[in-house]
Parts: structure tokens; sequence; C-alpha cells
């Protein structure tokens, strides 16, 4: 995406080799911005715990450095978690999840070029985990130059047909619906996205029942409940939720600290399927790889089969556990479906809870909760488990002046960890921010606790003012 107005400052640029050119952020088609608030509207669709967490991943997907498939991947965690909502707040999730799919990322000029060539986004080459997705591509600027393309991975220009990720997904998928067949060619308008988008995403949503794209020999279930009986297949694909019971078997008890609403049933030991893995339990403690002994984290019980290093973020391992039973292990639907529904199930779960609770949910009892809040006893070390840990980046910080050549004040990050490029609106950078602080900072539960509080700090303020109070709030238990 590209503003045209700025075609003379690049031409001037253009002699400056790719290499050494601005690579942070680049303007995007007016109107177009993280795809006309969606961010926003994710965020709002449901709980905060758990769409808040979504809704602020949404700008990092579309920047130009992102991950070739993170947006997609944001757009199936979405629909994944709209698999605990009530039906209406699921289709509203589900609807946004589409439209956000089709949003355009964000795409820099080639400055290798008199004038620099404007560019498209690579295509993701993997096929997404829902039905609704399926055929959905984001959308392209009209003024890219159709036969070149950047390549985040090596930052370099690849032209159309050198690479695979250079035209959709191709195979084994069914046709999107005709509103749906634009998604690469931009829909012509800067408002053609969303109002196309809205439009297009009103008949995936209606089959936002757990087998969307199957055939009508389904039942519209919400919830599939599966006995503890050897051997029981069944002729529709896994639904939106899965229950396994059995009377025989133990519950792992579920502590006092589970969000409310977001329950997690056991499975009966032996019920799942893991494929060829075994154990694919997480474990919270502490000390974990030369960690502080005050230092509490998550990690794979089994190291050998779930090759993931431990996180302060629960969340980063129990996605690790997840992927590698469905990419390695070859586990069945059913099985990774129940994965990803204890992942969202537990994502307001803190400590030796998470780990029981989702360990219940693949049919492993384990008693994480029991671990004491600090080892050693001391004070110092109770003191420093309550402390914000921000682990591979700063303590992030907004500033509040003038920035990459602006003649008006705006707002930018501050600290390791936290690259982006100024912004009118501070929240845009807040978000950002605490977007780093879940995803890439590894960061712990205190710290995220902290970001998150500090929106709701600088909330409805401005200038200086609006940095002071993020600042002050996101400091509080460093």
């Amino acid at each position: 995406m590209f503003v045209k107005s700025s075609l003379i400052t690049l031409a001037i640029a253009a002699a400056i080799p790719e290499a050494f050119a601005r690579p942070l952020l680049y303007p995007r088609r007016f109107g177009q911005e993280q795809c006309g608030g969606i961010g926003g509207e994710i965020g709002a669709a449901c709980n905060g715990a758990i769409c808040g967490v979504l809704g602020g991943r949404v700008p990092g997907t579309l920047l130009a450095g992102a991950a070739i498939c993170a947006q997609q991947d944001l757009a199936d965690d979405i629909i994944d978690a709209s698999k605990t909502q009530d039906a209406a707040t699921a289709a509203k999730m589900v609807e946004l999840a589409i439209k956000f799919r089709q949003c355009e990322k964000n795409t820099p000029p080639d400055f290798s070029t008199n004038p620099p060539t404007l560019r498209n986004s690579v295509f993701c080459q993997k096929a997404p985990r829902n039905a609704q997705l399926v055929g959905l591509n984001q959308a392209q600027d009209p003024a890219n130059d159709p036969d070149l393309f950047f390549d985040p991975e090596t930052k370099t220009t690849v032209r159309k047909g050198s690479q695979a990720n250079t035209s959709p997904l191709a195979g084994g998928a069914a046709a999107a619906p005709a509103e749906n067949n634009n998604n690469g060619n931009n829909n012509n308008a800067n408002q053609g996205d969303a109002n196309n988008n809205g439009n297009a995403n009103q008949g995936d949503a209606n089959n936002n029942d757990g087998n969307a794209g199957a055939t009508g020999s389904c039942p519209p279930q919400q919830t599939v409940t599966v006995t503890a009986q050897p051997n029981v297949t069944g002729t529709c694909p896994p639904a939106a939720t899965v229950t396994v019971t059995a009377t025989e078997n133990k519950v792992a008890s579920t502590p006092a600290a589970a969000a409310p609403a977001q329950t997690v049933e056991a499975a009966p030991s032996g019920a799942l399927n893991f494929g060829s893995c075994t154990n694919p339990a997480v474990e919270f403690g502490p000390g974990f790889e030369g960690r502080k002994l005050a230092e509490f984290s998550f990690q794979p019980q089994n190291r050998n089969e779930f090759a993931q290093s431990s996180a302060l973020n629960g969340q980063i391992v129990l996605n690790a556990i997840c992927n590698i039973l469905a990419d390695k292990c070859k586990a069945p639907a059913e099985t990774v479906t129940a994965c990803r529904n204890a992942i969202t199930a537990v994502a307001n779960v803190a400590g030796g809870a998470k780990a029981d609770q989702f360990n219940a949910a693949l049919g492993i009892e384990t008693n994480f909760a029991q671990v004491p809040a600090a080892v050693g006893g001391g004070a110092g070390d109770a003191a420093l488990a309550s402390k914000a840990n921000f682990n591979k980046c700063d303590v992030p910080t907004v500033q509040f002046g003038i920035f990459d050549g602006r003649k008006e004040n705006s707002f930018a990050p501050s600290g390791k960890g936290f690259v982006h490029g100024s912004a009118l609106n501070g929240k845009i950078i807040t978000t950002f921010i605490c977007d780093r602080v879940k995803s890439d900072c590894d960061a712990n539960t205190v710290a995220i606790q902290d970001c998150t509080a500090a929106i709701a700090a600088s909330d409805g303020l401005t200038g200086q003012a609006f940095a002071d109070a993020f600042n002050n709030a996101v400091k509080k238990n460093v």
C-alpha cells in the first residue's frame, strides 16, 4: 500500500540502496490503515480477555515485515476463539475474521528503481485451519506492479511465478463465494474492501456452525459430545467444540483462578489420539532453562517430542504444542481441535492452573496449581515473582513529539523490541506495544496485565498526558 503523493519524496530516495532504505513502516493508502479500524471491532466483539488480545494483534500482522501467514493465522485464531462463545457472538467474530483476512498488508516500494516500484504482498501457502477462510487472501493495491512482490523473509523483490507464494494457494480448497473472488485484486476502491467484505462475509457467517463447507447431511451443531468408548467414529467433520465425557475417570479440579465461563472439561485418559507422540502435557515451575528460581515459566513436559523452549507467557508454549500435534505428530483433527479449544479456554487463567486445565482437556491429570508462589521462602523471592518482566524486550514507553519528519506532534514507541513508525493516534502505538509484549517479548503475566491496564489508563487523554498515563501504568510493577 502506498500514498501516491509521496512519489516525489521517494524519487529522491531512489538512489539509496534498498538494504539501507528505511524498512520500518510505509504509508498505507488513505482509509486502509488497520483496515478501517478492524482491530477495534475485533477487540470489542467478545470478552476483553479474549477479543482484546486478538484485536491488539491486528496491526502487527499487517506490517510489511510480518510473517507471511500471520494474517491468516490470526483470522484462524479469531474463529477458534469464537467456538467458545454464544451463537450471536460467534457469528460476529467469524464475520470479522473473514473481513480481516481480506485486508491489505503494508508493502514497501522498491527503492532500487527510479521511480520506486510499488509491490504486492506475497501469499500464505498453507491451508487455513477453518473452512470459513478457505480461498480467502489479502487484497492488493491496484496501483502495484502486478508482476512484482515484496518477500518479507528475504526483504527482496520477487517476480510473479518465480516462487510459489507469488500466487494464491492452489488446490485442496473449495471455491470462495463470488463476492470474495476479488480478494487478491483490492476490490478497486478505498472503501471497497470494507463494503465488499461485509457483504461477502454474510454467507460465510451463516456457515459458522462448526461444519462450514461440509455437505448438507451433517447437522449444524455447535457442540459434539463423544463418549469414551473405543473406535467411535463419525461421518461429519469435527464440530466447533468437542466435549469428551467419561464417568469412570477422575477429572482434575478447576482452581479458583479459572476465568468465568471459560471451563475446560477433562478428557478421559487415553480418549484422544496423539498420533506419533505420547505426551503433549505442559508443565509450570521455577528455574526452567537456567532462569532465576523466582521466575516461573511454562515448557512442554516431553521436550523430545515437543521441541519448544520455556516461556513466561504460557500461550506461546500451548500454541507450539498444538501446532506440533498437528504438523509433526499427525494427530487426528478432533485431537487438534480439542487442543486449540483448550488454548482459548485457558487464555485468562494464570500459573499452574493454566497448565492443569490445558492438560486435563487432553486427558492428562497434573497438579501444578500447587506449585508455591516463590521458591526459597524469602521476601525477596516473592517480590521478584510479582514484578513485571518484559524478558526479551525493554520496558516500553510512548514518546510524544516531532518524529519522522512530521511538522506536527505525534506518538512513537521507545525501547528494544518496539519498532514502529509514528502515529497521530496514540492508541495505535499503545496497541502495537501491548501486542508485542504479548506475542514477541515473552513477557510474564504481570507485564502483560500492566500493559493492558496502561492502555485503559491513557484512554481519553491527549498529547503528553496520554503518554505519561501509559508510561506510568506500564512501569507500575517494574
